[in-house]
């Protein structure tokens, strides 16, 4: 069976080998580059490619794995799973390290063949994979990552009919990387809808909302009435339903959401101190109580509801989305849950530290027609300190890293939102330059401030500059004789 990847591309392939658990070797060819890939009862088992950075040997190179030199006894036409089966029987590389490099390096080919949009396939069912390879790889999440990338206009040309039925899977796979507008959209069908009228209650334009469907079609959280076959009926065909009637539309929300209540909602949300605050669920609350909640705050308060009637309160409705979206992810999974819990005492242990080695924040005084705005900008700014506070005691370094970086930007004379963006930025000797400028700009708004020049003593410290980190060690011990680190610093540093 063979076809060309404009009328079936690769992830609809890889979704129909799945659903018809069909096993066997598929070829795929585009501008002379060339993909193989091998499925089991409908299970992707591994994949290989003919461009060489997607060669085995540049893997395993780069992952300093192996030398140049144990490579050089295998050709250009030994392939990749045989390099890896020698270099494993000849205990030059783990068969756990083996695995680890072919599950990247088939991952990364899938990536690549996903966004082909042109170009021929051909589907061989004899055709097996010798030997026992068979790759850890989540392909629906390698099909959901591939809709969102592919062209919208592409996406839009798999649609051919506005009235094609489209529903909730019955037994979806669990992703746990949703984007909030694909959140939004499942949370709106609860029952089989047209397409056309799915598109009219997405809140986002029909490009965008058939982008989506698409990307959620392919990784198996919604059903469609009709994909195009490429490898015909495996199965007996029933016979053809009796045309559905046209649904009604979905049921509105109870109430229009007014500006009061938008703005009620998001001063909770603001104020919560918790994840179980945000969610306004028990502690002991169950999966199901928290997909019921999270999804009934994604009906009534999505912000793409809102851009058309509010715009103005969308960028805070996103700031709040984001943050209930946060909170969800967290506590539905029980071991970031576990570990979420366990760190609450530390974060107020955190805060505490923070009002303990800051001066309270005071706005600065401003216009009465600007005092809106700049308040608005003050309090966001709290937030996304807070919100980073709690996402460093969790271990994401990147999300707290970004917040306050935004917290800085916003609100510079801020000394503790420059002092802790500087010490991330520590962190990562690329940006150790730029952590200088941040606690500096720290110190010189808070000069008698000891923790935060004990920073910039670590950081000198970290470059090399042992005269100037003694020097801040020295004014740290100076600021505050009780502060241990920075006493102790100093006395590493003579």
């Amino acid at each position: 069976m063979n076809g060309q990847l404009s009328e079936q591309p690769l992830a609809e392939l890889i979704r129909e080998i799945s659903s018809k658990s069909l096993g066997g070797r598929l070829r795929l060819e585009h501008d002379r580059v060339k993909v193989v890939a091998y499925f089991d009862n409908g299970d992707f088992l591994y994949a290989a490619s003919n461009v060489r950075t997607l060669r085995i040997r540049e893997y395993l190179l780069k992952a300093n794995l192996v030398s140049e030199k144990d490579l050089t006894q295998f050709n250009e036409r030994v392939s990749d799973s045989d390099i890896v089966k020698v270099l494993c029987a000849q205990k030059l590389l783990t068969e756990s390290a083996g695995e680890q490099v072919q599950t990247k390096q088939a991952a990364d080919v899938l990536r690549l063949a996903l966004l082909w949009t042109d170009g021929a396939w051909d589907f061989d069912s004899r055709s097996r994979l010798s030997g026992s390879v068979h790759l850890n790889i989540d392909a629906n999440a390698l099909l959901l990552e591939a809709g969102r990338r592919v062209p919208a206009k592409f996406a839009s040309s798999r649609f051919p009919n506005s009235a094609e039925l489209i529903s909730p899977a019955t037994t979806p796979p669990v992703h746990d990387n949703l984007m909030p507008a694909e959140v939004f959209l499942l949370s709106r069908l609860d029952r089989p809808a047209s397409l056309r009228d799915l598109i009219a209650v997405s809140g986002t334009s029909e490009e965008e909302t058939i982008a989506i469907i698409y990307s959620l079609l392919l990784a198996g959280l919604l059903e469609r009435e009709h994909w195009k076959s490429a490898f015909g009926d495996q199965k007996p065909t029933p016979p053809p339903p009796e045309p559905a009637p046209e649904p009604p539309p979905p049921a509105r929300e109870q109430t229009e959401v007014d500006r009061d209540e938008i703005e009620s909602f998001l001063a909770r949300i603001k104020n919560a101190q918790t994840y179980y605050e945000v969610l306004n669920v028990n502690w002991d609350a169950g999966a199901e109580s928290l997909k019921k909640v999270y999804y009934q705050l994604a009906r009534r308060y999505h912000p793409d509801r809102f851009r058309k009637k509010h715009a103005p309160l969308v960028p805070q409705l996103e700031s709040a989305f984001a943050r209930i979206t946060q909170a969800y992810e967290t506590l539905r999974d029980d071991k970031l849950r576990a570990h979420y819990n366990s760190k609450v005492a530390a974060r107020r242990k955190a805060e505490q530290f923070i009002v303990s080695t800051s001066k309270a924040s005071t706005p600065n005084s401003v216009d009465a027609a600007a005092g809106e705005t700049s308040i608005s900008k003050t309090e966001r700014a709290a937030m996304q300190f807070k919100e980073g506070l709690a996402a460093l005691e969790l271990g994401e370094k990147n999300t707290a890293l970004g917040l306050f970086a935004s917290a800085a930007s916003a609100v510079p004379n801020e000394a503790r939102y420059r002092a802790f963006y500087g010490q991330l930025l520590a962190g990562n000797e690329r940006t150790r330059r730029a952590a200088e400028a941040e606690l500096q700009a720290a110190i010189k708004i808070e000069p008698n401030n000891s923790e935060y020049r004990l920073m910039l003593a670590e950081l000198y410290r970290a470059l090399g500059l042992k005269l100037r980190a003694k020097g801040e060690a020295a004014r740290a011990v100076a600021a505050d004789p009780n502060n241990r680190k920075a006493r102790e610093l100093l006395r590493a540093l003579k």
